[in-house]
């Protein structure tokens, strides 16, 4: 029945089961030699099929800006334990890997997310770049893009990146000079390597964001011969948009769109309007270019699902609203991975 297929695909530890057939359709296929390159070792897209996995998450985060810490933000922790418990408990809902969206100007630790997949089996998806202007190191403002992209390309090479991310700019202003600089440099830096880029737009935090922000981060990206495919751009969920205009655009350009603060942290857009505008991008036919993920940074103030919400609340939401389990199926299960997937450039 319908509700059993929901229980098989929504529930907890029965997802491992659960064959990519399920539902008559055969999964993605990937090039010759594409992987996902987890902190520990190289996995095949494919080995990921029987889990979800969340592109855009926190594991290791103390992130205080420059100019001090940011308004209405729920404090970050570096707390391990507590962490390894909450992977623990997103195994349990289905989860079977985890992008971290942290780099050195976030503080995030390498030894950290080591010991995290050694504890839990979690496959997790180190990242590197920079974040945004106030956070970046002095060092930034003298080095020209071509000097920080081969920076970046030889760090990703040394600390087994999987992506770039989340890159992102200040809110309430237009991307600032050093910004692009900063952004040109990560699309190089791409072209070395081929890892996936996700960003970060200051959607639903102030008044002045401007609108197609996400649209500019992706022709910066594009001006040096980053392919849209490559890029998820990020936060697009709390973007002011009931007809999902400026989404359906980046989609149409053959980008990601990135909902990625399914959290009950950082709600600056209810659940039932990021629904009916996830529906009006499904309906253009763009459910292929969809990625789901929380940004949870592991707050202790957060009560219930953390990581695992994006599977256990969200996706029920989205079926409950009429969306097809075989579409939820390829938005939880194959885009991530598809994202993820890159063949890697020899140095």
């Amino acid at each position: 029945t319908r509700r059993d297929t929901l229980s098989l695909l929504l529930g907890g530890a029965v997802v491992g089961v659960l064959q990519p057939i399920a539902f008559g359709a055969k999964g993605p296929r990937f090039s010759k030699g594409a992987v996902v390159r987890t902190i520990q070792k190289d996995v095949p897209p494919d080995a990921l099929a029987f889990g979800v996995t969340l592109f855009h998450e926190h594991l290791s985060i103390n992130l205080t800006p420059r100019n001090g810490p940011l308004p209405n933000q729920p404090p970050p922790t570096s707390d391990v334990n507590l962490i390894i418990d909450e992977v623990k408990a997103a195994q349990k809902d289905g989860i079977i890997c985890i992008v971290d969206g942290g780099h050195p100007d976030m503080g995030r630790s390498l030894d950290n997310l080591k010991l995290i997949a050694e504890r839990t089996g979690m496959n997790i998806v180190a990242s590197g770049g920079y974040y945004m202007e106030r956070n970046y190191p002095p060092e930034i403002a003298s080095k020209s893009d071509d000097q920080i992209a081969e920076g970046l390309a030889e760090e990703a090479r040394m600390n087994r990146y999987g992506a770039f991310g989340e890159i992102g700019e200040n809110p309430n202003a237009p991307m600032s000079e050093t910004e692009q600089k900063v952004f040109r440099a990560v699309g190089k830096a791409h072209l070395r390597t081929n890892l996936p880029i996700f960003t970060h737009n200051a959607y639903g935090t102030g008044p002045n964001v401007p609108k197609d922000a996400g649209l500019h981060q992706l022709d910066v990206l594009e001006s040096v011969g980053v392919k849209p495919q490559h890029v998820a751009i990020g936060h697009t969920c709390c973007l002011d948009d009931p007809e999902a205009g400026i989404i359906k655009q980046i989609a149409k350009r053959g980008a990601w769109v990135g909902f990625d603060r399914m959290t009950t942290v950082q709600q600056f857009v209810p659940d039932e309007k990021r629904v009916k505008v996830a529906l009006k991008l499904l309906e253009a036919g763009y459910a292929n270019q969809l990625l789901l993920s929380s940004d949870f940074t592991g707050s202790r103030t957060v009560d219930g699902p953390m990581y695992g919400r994006t599977k256990t609340v969200f996706g029920p939401k989205l079926i409950e609203a009429g969306v097809k389990e075989e579409t939820i199926r390829t938005i939880l299960y194959d885009n991530p991975r598809r994202f993820l997937a890159f063949v890697p450039k020899k140095a």
